[in-house]
């Protein structure tokens, strides 16, 4: 397997999601998320956090991560979250809870932040981002040996 083919990700997980399911003890899913990446080619994403940044630009200065967190949490309503479903509750205690940028937001930032936080860690997991296929081949695939001679060569010193 190719370097390449290790860190290579599929522009169509990146941009039309994947989906990330919360289940209960039993296994159940109690709740997903169909999620875009945050980063690579989703370049909406980018778009969004300069965007959203230019707005709070003035009060972003002293370092306040709550105001922060809230910028990324409309930045995710943007630009990652794509579709939801589940026993999710609304601002409104409205139960499933509607997509909408205020349900998002309120959720991420007030009700459960440590949910955000969780979700935004398992979407930089690099492998997710793959094709089921390289998946497949790199855990298939045996450890190249950094003495191999039948591939490339080193840059040799000058």
């Amino acid at each position: 397997m190719s370097i390449n083919s290790r860190f290579r990700t599929s522009e169509d997980r990146e941009l039309n999601g994947i989906v990330l399911e919360y289940t209960n003890e039993a296994g159940e899913v109690l709740a997903w998320f169909k999620c875009a990446r945050p980063g690579g080619r989703n370049v909406e994403f980018q778009k969004s956090m300069s965007r959203r940044m230019l707005e709070y630009k003035g009060q972003l200065q002293d370092g306040n991560q709550q105001l922060y967190n809230k910028i990324l949490a409309h930045v995710f309503y943007d630009a990652i979250i794509l579709e939801w479903g589940g026993d999710i509750e609304g601002k409104n205690g409205e139960n499933p809870a509607e997509l909408t940028e205020e349900n998002v937001v309120w959720l991420f930032t007030k009700d459960c932040p440590d949910l955000f936080e969780d979700l935004q860690s398992r979407l930089e997991v690099r492998k997710q981002w793959q094709d089921e296929a390289v998946e497949s081949a790199a855990k298939n695939s045996k450890t190249a040996s950094a003495t191999n001679s039948s591939g490339g060569s080193k840059k040799k010193a000058s």
